[in-house]
């Protein structure tokens, strides 16, 4: 039962860590977009490392709590495939696209990576929203 329990608030963490994650990226790149300065203060980047970090070490929790091998199963594979390049393209948005609609793009292509992603976790299938058609 202590074990359900355990696995349940990591999950739990690991699900608000996402969504939260995922909103202040949102938030913070609509802000660069509008050419706001308030998206890109020290303490705003400090907040997302921290949110990141605790993504990622809920996540290798997990994995070690459930013994899952992220390179036998497929959702986790695609989950893992997709991130290096929502990754990237959320640091061509806030650091090195120059130009508005090169910035624009990159977060827009972001965050459709990342809504993949979530409909891969929610989906546990690699094909995630793709999967009913």
């Amino acid at each position: 039962m202590d074990w359900v329990i355990h696995y349940r608030t990591l999950h739990h963490l690991h699900m608000g860590l996402a969504l939260t994650s995922g909103a202040l990226f949102a938030v913070r790149g609509a802000g660069l977009l509008a050419r706001q300065r308030w998206s890109q203060h020290v303490a705003l980047r400090r907040l997302s490392v921290i949110i990141d970090t605790g993504l990622l070490i809920t996540a290798l929790r997990l994995l070690w709590e459930l013994r899952l091998n992220p390179f036998v199963m497929p959702w986790l594979q695609m989950k893992l495939t997709v991130l290096p390049l929502y990754i990237v393209l959320g640091m061509c948005a806030f650091k090195y696209a120059r130009q508005q609609e090169l910035r624009a793009l990159c977060y827009l292509a972001a965050l459709a990576c990342y809504g993949f992603i979530v409909s891969v976790a929610l989906t546990r299938s690699p094909w995630g929203l793709f999967t009913a058609w």
